[in-house]
């Protein structure tokens, strides 16, 4: 006679915690593209057609109008802003730590994993370091506060003054280029008043 083989499916406690992870993981870039994704602004003036053409390495201010260099926002209104966006990248870095942890720690992964999970520790750690250096750089040739996000090709840096004019967005730009190796279209600077 013959037996027939039976598909066994065992689920055990290393699947389960891989599985859980995996899901922990998910809700956190969800959350996080929530959180990053910009909002659209509605004007009421129709945007112009624009027939300009960039050059490598050319500033310009993106939708300024008649000398409007900046978002205009209050005082107070603008250290509650910093203060908030601070929070919110501190606890996103602490999130992408922990995930990671979490994986290095797990104890069913490959030497070969292990050392990808070592390497994006250290980026992020890199990227965190460096993000201050700039932030405290910017701070030291006097601007009031400045945050600064990096990631693998892009740079993202927030300024608050009272008017941005191109010498010290030239300024910004030099920092940045100083201190990582990014294309110069891949900077972006956004100015608080």
């Amino acid at each position: 006679m013959k037996q027939k083989r039976r598909l066994n499916l065992i689920i055990g406690r290393k699947q389960i915690a891989v599985a859980g992870l995996a899901v922990l993981l998910g809700a956190a870039v969800y959350v996080n593209y929530l959180y990053s994704t910009p909002k659209k602004v509605e004007t009421a003036e129709p945007r112009p057609a624009e027939t300009e053409t960039a050059k490598y390495g050319e500033i310009r201010f993106v939708d300024a109008k008649n000398g409007d260099t900046g978002v205009t926002v209050a005082s107070s209104s603008s250290d509650e802003y910093f203060a908030q966006a601070r929070l919110d990248k501190q606890k996103s870095r602490d999130e992408s730590i922990e995930v990671l942890q979490s994986f290095y720690y797990g104890g069913d992964s490959t030497g070969d994993e292990l050392a990808v999970i070592a390497e994006d520790v250290r980026a992020v750690s890199g990227y965190v370091e460096t993000e201050s250096k700039i932030e405290n750089l910017l701070k030291a040739q006097g601007f009031s506060d400045a945050l600064c996000y990096l990631t693998g090709s892009t740079a993202n840096v927030i300024v608050k003054t009272e008017g941005l004019d191109i010498a010290q967005a030239a300024q910004i730009k030099s920092t940045l280029l100083g201190e990582i190796a990014i294309p110069a279209e891949n900077i972006t600077i956004v100015e608080i008043k």
